[in-house]
């Protein structure tokens, strides 16, 4: 899986999660959007919500069990406070292209 590819799945995500109503607005997806920390759209819930819908949506397109482990997730984004849709496109990439 690209980059590219992993960012279109977390749009994805992130509009679920908005249709739900468990985010407010609409959140546009770039490399620099943050997904966990100060400026997220996502709260503690919707986090979590965002992580089990990004596991479901890998598991279907790649047809294997996809887990996103967060501690491996934070060796991309090393040094900074957030989290942002772009560590974990690449998390996402490193962690398909195997399978």
């Amino acid at each position: 899986m690209s980059e590219e590819r992993a960012l279109v799945i977390i749009q994805e995500t992130l509009d679920g999660l908005h249709r739900s109503g468990l985010i407010q607005s609409p959140v546009p997806v770039d490399g620099a959007t943050v997904i966990l920390g100060s400026s997220s759209p996502l709260d503690s819930l919707g986090f979590v919500t965002f992580i089990a819908d990004l596991e479901d949506r890998l598991s279907r397109e790649t047809d294997q069990e996809v887990s996103l482990v967060l501690n491996e997730l934070h060796e991309f984004n090393e040094n900074v406070p957030y989290l942002s849709a772009g560590a974990v496109a690449r998390y996402m990439a490193k962690l398909t292209n195997g399978i």
